[in-house]
């Protein structure tokens, strides 16, 4: 959960995303049901620490997290995208309770409309490496 921490702090702390979304819809996991569009949803997807004789109290992690925008047309979404990736990719964020952070971007996942509700998804995972005290 520390790699969705450092991400959404990327995303709030970027003038340019909030201009887009509120910081109020940059959310840990699921959007609630009827939520505002445009959104932001931060999943962790998988989290995987590296494995060395006597690491002491702290572990190297490296974790995916999944960036998904909603929005209500296709054009916002593929707005909100190159601007959530502009936010985090290659970033070196300060979290508290982790050190060492790094972003890097992963794969893009592919687009979604949901036809019950008109709206627009496409999903970003990012690889977050950081330090992280056991």
């Amino acid at each position: 959960m520390n790699g969705v921490v450092a991400v959404r702090s990327l995303l709030t702390g970027n003038a340019a995303l909030t201009a887009l979304v509120p910081e109020s819809r940059i959310t840990a996991g699921n959007l609630p049901q009827g939520s505002n569009l445009p959104a932001i949803a931060l999943m962790s997807i998988s989290g995987i620490d590296r494995n060395i004789l006597k690491p002491g109290s702290r572990r190297q992690v490296t974790e995916r997290v999944q960036v998904s925008v909603l929005a209500a047309t296709y054009p916002a979404t593929k707005a909100l995208m190159r601007a959530a990736r502009a936010a985090t990719a290659d970033q070196m964020p300060t979290v508290p309770g982790i050190e060492n952070v790094v972003v890097h971007t992963d794969a893009a996942g592919p687009d979604f409309t949901d036809p019950e509700t008109g709206i627009f998804i496409q999903t970003q995972d990012l690889r977050v490496s950081f330090l992280e005290t056991v």
